[in-house]
C-alpha cells in the first residue's frame, strides 16, 4: 500500500513540474443578477493567470462598464478590472480582463462581473 502512495505522489509532483498548466484550478465566474436581468448571458469564460475572458450574448442593445471583482474565500473583493461594453440587440462579444500581475492568485475563490452604468 505504501509503495501505490508513493508512485502516485511521484507522478503529481512530475506533473506538477513538468505541465504546470495542467495543475491550475479552475475559477468560476459568474455574472451578476442585474445582468442576467437585463438579457444578458455567458455562454463560455476562461481564466488564465491574472486574465479572465468571458463571452457574453445579449438579446436587447446593452451598454456600459462591466466591472469584473476577484473574490476571495472571505467573500471579500480583493481585485479588480473594467471594460467598456457597448453591444446590439441580438449581439456577442469576447470581453477581456487583465487582474493586477501582483494579486494572488491562490486566494481568488471565484470572479464576479457586474455592470457599472456610464
Amino acid at each position: 500500500m505504501k509503495l501505490k502512495n508513493f508512485i502516485t505522489a511521484g507522478i503529481a509532483l512530475f506533473s506538477y513540474l513538468f505541465f504546470p498548466g495542467c495543475m491550475d484550478k479552475e475559477i468560476p465566474v459568474t455574472l451578476s443578477g442585474e445582468l442576467i436581468d437585463k438579457g444578458v448571458l455567458m455562454n463560455s469564460f476562461t481564466t488564465k493567470d491574472s486574465t479572465v475572458e468571458v463571452y457574453l450574448v445579449t438579446e436587447n442593445a446593452i451598454e456600459g462598464e462591466l466591472l469584473a471583482k476577484a473574490i476571495n474565500a472571505k467573500g471579500l473583493e480583493i481585485s479588480r478590472s473594467k471594460v467598456i461594453m457597448t453591444l446590439q440587440k441580438d449581439d456577442a462579444k469576447l470581453f477581456s480582463f487583465n487582474f493586477d500581475a501582483e494579486m494572488d492568485l491562490d486566494l481568488v475563490e471565484k470572479y464576479r462581473i457586474d455592470l457599472r452604468n456610464k
